[in-house]
């Protein structure tokens, strides 16, 4: 006889456990019976910010839309029905729930013959089939309820919208409206289908046991990884680098859940997961011959180069579009040609436009000409959208661009195998393993999420500059750090002599200060 999951106090199935459910079985069933805290973090509460702030201004268009105010499911589902049946012609978040299903729309639209239009607000910029899947639930659940759905919009961000500073974002223009009603009735069949799964899943006394796998942080991380990963054995499968669904949902079949189980010659395999595995059977690091050459053949002066930058969902600065990366800080240490070191660097944490001041200094550092050394070329190439975005910045932004480069973590992906690494999207954990440093550790403003935490600090009213020059001071320790770094993964791979040329005096740092505040009565 099937055995029933413990007796819990009644819950529906929602838009969060479906996105759970589309994951991991198992992450469903977790997220229902034994729910997990997430870590509440920079990055989520602005987003949570940015998705208020869209929401308001996507109802601004909508002057006689009704919000429904009750937060329970069945109250506000009972709200909503007797709001529809008075006729009322647009509601804010409307609620529907049936067959132990509960979802909430963002924006409702009613027609005279009781059909209804359904709006969804999202923050991305492109129609993702997660947005299509969110919409597919709200549509299934509201014909469950009687209603007729005459079409499904999708209101996103506008990558072309150029925003005045200063300015009220204006509704038509920020956002784009996408008529999603053919994709979303193309999902219908499925989303029933998995609701039935879903349900079959729950009722089980104990969580699926499946193995962990890419899908545990694709596509956001699950909060149960860490419990789900204690008793495994050896290196996941999850680790292997490149590994697609396909491949990974063959080997599960086949028992393969540890990287070391894997043959390297096994047919189909790529030569970088080839060589990790090798590298995790022979228990020592393999590092192919082209990584001294490539590094040997660049030209000098060598820049090694980090930037740290931002992305701003909703932009506030003159010209900026919609998730530009906001440049904030860039170190250097240069390589010259005589064995010269050049140090320095640019920060700016001010609630301003660090961009023109940014984009002038790098320049300027690398007007010698020579070749940049970073770690992922990816906030290099976001640079490029300031020629949109700040006209007056295109010539040192071409300067730049203009320069040749090397990408070291993907070039350390290609040809750099350590048996306690797999990956190196991370510097930090690189230079743990391949330098046997981990000071990395120390710094608190390296990563996206500190450095959304630092700025946002930073742009508080009122905060004392002994406060802000601090933070300017920890997000200056993590790009120097950073460029530091580089200059030494360079020395060590492109196996050069340790005894360098004797430091140059310390670069003046060209952090912006604010200019002065005029006089009373001078006219400015």
């Amino acid at each position: 006889m099937k055995k029933k999951a413990p007796a819990k106090s009644h819950r529906n199935l929602d838009k969060h456990l479906f996105e759970a459910g589309q994951q991991c079985h198992k992450r469903l069933w977790l997220d229902f019976h034994e729910p997990a805290p997430e870590p509440t973090t920079a990055i989520r509460e602005r987003m949570a910010e940015v998705g208020q702030q869209l929401l308001a201004i996507a109802r601004s268009v909508f002057p006689k839309g009704v919000a429904i105010a009750a937060t329970k499911s069945a109250d506000a589902a009972a709200e909503t029905t007797a709001q529809l049946a008075a006729g009322t012609p647009v509601l804010f978040g409307a609620s529907f729930v049936a067959d132990g299903v509960e979802v909430r729309s963002d924006i409702l639209v009613r027609h005279r013959d009781g059909a209804l239009d359904l709006y969804e607000v999202k923050s991305g910029t492109k129609i993702k089939h997660r947005y299509v899947n969110d919409l597919a639930l709200q549509v299934h659940v509201a014909e469950l309820c009687g209603h007729k759905v005459r079409a499904v919009f999708l209101l996103h961000l506008n990558p072309g919208y150029v925003h005045k500073e200063g300015a009220d974002f204006p509704p038509m223009q920020l956002l784009r409206s996408a008529d999603v009603t053919t994709k979303v009735r193309k999902q219908a069949e499925l989303v029933r289908r998995r609701l039935q799964q879903f349900r079959l899943v729950l009722d089980e006394a104990k969580a699926p046991q499946l193995p962990t796998g890419t899908f545990c942080t694709a596509p956001f991380p699950c909060p149960h990884l860490a419990k789900c990963a204690k008793g495994e054995q050896g290196v996941p499968l999850r680790e292997l680098p490149e590994l697609t669904r396909a491949i990974e949902t063959e080997l599960h079949h086949a028992g393969v859940h540890d990287i070391a189980q894997l043959d390297p010659e096994r047919e189909g395999l790529t030569f970088r997961q080839r060589r990790t595995i090798a590298a995790l059977r022979k228990g020592q690091p393999i590092v192919e011959p082209f990584v001294r050459e490539e590094l040997r053949q660049c030209t000098k002066p060598l820049h090694f180069l980090a930037i740290a930058a931002l992305a701003e969902p909703l932009p506030r600065l003159e010209g900026q579009r919609p998730w530009r990366h906001v440049p904030h800080a860039w170190a250097a240490v240069t390589l010259h040609p005589d064995g010269r070191i050049e140090r320095a660097h640019f920060v700016h944490v001010d609630r301003g436009d660090p961009r023109g001041a940014f984009v002038a200094g790098l320049a300027k550092h690398l007007e010698i000409g020579g070749t940049i050394v970073c770690w992922n070329a990816e906030p290099i190439e976001e640079l490029r959208a300031l020629l949109d975005d700040v006209p007056a910045a295109k010539a040192g932004v071409r300067a730049v661009l203009g320069r040749a480069h090397v990408d070291l973590m993907r070039l350390f992906e290609a040809g750099v195998f350590d048996p306690r690494l797999r990956r190196h999207d991370d510097l930090r954990a690189s230079v743990a393993m391949l330098l046997d440093d981990a000071s990395g550790a120390e710094l608190t403003a390296f990563d996206e999420d500190q450095l959304c935490a630092a700025l946002t600090k930073a742009a508080t009213p009122r905060i004392r500059s002994t406060t802000k020059d601090k933070i300017a001071d920890e997000i200056k320790a993590a790009v120097t750090w950073s460029a530091e770094r580089l200059f030494d993964l360079y020395r060590k791979y492109a196996e050069i002599p340790t005894e360098v040329a004797p430091k140059a005096p310390k670069a003046k740092a060209t952090r912006q200060k604010a200019l002065p505040k005029p006089l009373p009565g001078s006219g400015a």
